[in-house]
């Protein structure tokens, strides 16, 4: 049985020369909501008293009257983004997933790979749907069984890529199956990367710590724009991160997929329930 070092390791085996052109089509990737492995996230806010006065001695009003077009350009580009990585994120996830499992089989990967599957914006949308739904429902029951679906649903934009004749609930319903005993193995693998994580994000950290420091003392809340042209250089770990870890998670596709047989939709199969 293979573990999480083993699949980073085939991960930077595939990777070995072939940095530049993944690092790219990750950044890409990222950028349409096509990222497969490191799609989940999550944030927290604190709404204690003390930031509450932080906010008001920062004369929210005279900032917006100051900077207000570019308050609205920024959430006009933010809103077509949304919508853009809506209609075509599933289907970039099926180009992706077609770019890592070419890189781990050690076939020529291109560019032009990330948009190949864009002839099936229906079947990624139809997925990334249903997967979310599926995941948000469950997680409505508790957060723990969310999680565990999650996992559970990981592997469906590769099975989805590879078999272009399958349905979104058949290839979700096939990712459950090969994920049965694999999800902690999933999670592990995904755990290892903390270290990695937390080293790319401290340079961000740091310069927002700071940041935030100059603007409650210079009570100008202008300051803390200036992370966001920071954050492209001091977030270049990532540009390394993304591509290692969608690697390993295509080599533990092949991994769990190997002995999987892919039932052919136009039999007359039952498919298991996905809810």
């Amino acid at each position: 049985m293979k573990y999480a070092a083993d699949f980073r390791a085939e991960a930077r085996d595939a990777l070995r020369g072939r940095w530049p052109i993944a690092i790219l089509t990750g950044f890409v990737a990222s950028l349409i909501g096509a990222s497969i492995a490191t799609s989940g996230g999550g944030s927290s806010n604190n709404n204690s008293d003390s930031t509450r006065s932080v906010i008001q001695e920062f004369q929210l009003t005279e900032f917006w009257l100051q900077y207000r077009t570019i308050i609205i350009a920024v959430i006009v580009v933010l809103v077509i983004w949304l919508i853009v990585t809506i209609v075509i994120g599933g289907a970039g996830k099926l180009g992706y997933a077609i770019f890592n499992l070419k890189l781990v089989d050690n076939k020529d990967v291109d560019f032009k790979d990330l948009f190949s599957q864009f002839h099936r914006l229906g079947d990624g949308f139809c997925m990334n749907f249903l997967v979310g739904l599926y995941t948000v429902l469950w997680t409505l029951l508790f957060i723990i069984p969310g999680i565990i679906k999650g996992y559970s649903y990981a592997m469906t934009p590769y099975i989805l890529a590879e078999n272009p004749g399958m349905t979104a609930t058949e290839a979700i319903a096939e990712s459950r199956r090969i994920m049965d005993g694999n999800k902690w193995r999933l999670f592990c693998l995904g755990f290892s990367f903390i270290g990695w994580g937390l080293l790319c994000a401290a340079p961000i950290l740091i310069a927002t710590g700071i940041l935030t420091g100059i603007a409650i003392r210079t009570e100008s809340i202008a300051t803390l724009l200036l992370i966001f042209p920071l954050g492209i250089p001091l977030g270049a770990g990532y540009l390394f991160l993304m591509p290692y870890q969608e690697a390993a998670w295509a080599a533990f596709y092949r991994d769990v997929s190997s002995t999987a047989v892919i039932p052919d939709p136009a039999l007359p199969e039952t498919i298991p329930d996905v809810n």
